[in-house]
């Protein structure tokens, strides 16, 4: 299968309108197709594309982030966390015994325990992309 090197503006916002992210303001976006480095729904309307095309698309949660699931918010012992000054929404970075970072987002707290959301902050999310194509090569 061939793959392409896409270099692309675009734009991702919320079902609510919110700007989520963009390349305006910080030069376009470059990915190879068939390397997952970005969502799946994004790469395959993307790859569909010709350069000079624009076009506006929503993925879904299946093909972006996953669905929230709630076996992935757990509450531990404050004092696990002891000496950190912790803000709900606020994104804490952690380390699992074979040494691979990840993160989770507090979702509450108090004296005794702490609720933590493992969950991608845009999983459950339906994501809308304004893309145009401005260059796409074969590699």
């Amino acid at each position: 299968m061939k793959k392409y090197r896409y270099t692309v503006d675009y734009t991702l916002t919320d079902p609510e309108g919110r700007v989520i992210d963009t390349t305006e303001g910080k030069g376009p976006f470059i990915f190879t197709t068939g390397q997952n480095e970005v969502i799946p729904g994004f790469e395959r309307v993307v790859s569909q594309m010709e350069e000079g095309e624009e076009k506006t698309f929503t993925v879904h949660p299946s093909e972006a982030y996953g669905e929230r699931r709630e076996e992935l918010i757990e509450t531990i012992p404050r004092e696990a966390l002891e000496g950190i000054e912790l803000k709900e929404g606020q994104i804490l970075q952690g380390t699992t015994p074979d040494g691979r970072t990840f993160l989770v987002r507090v979702v509450s707290f108090n004296d005794k325990e702490v609720v933590l959301d493992h969950n991608h902050p845009l999983a459950g999310v339906p994501l809308t992309f304004k893309v145009k194509v401005l260059k796409k090569e074969e590699v």
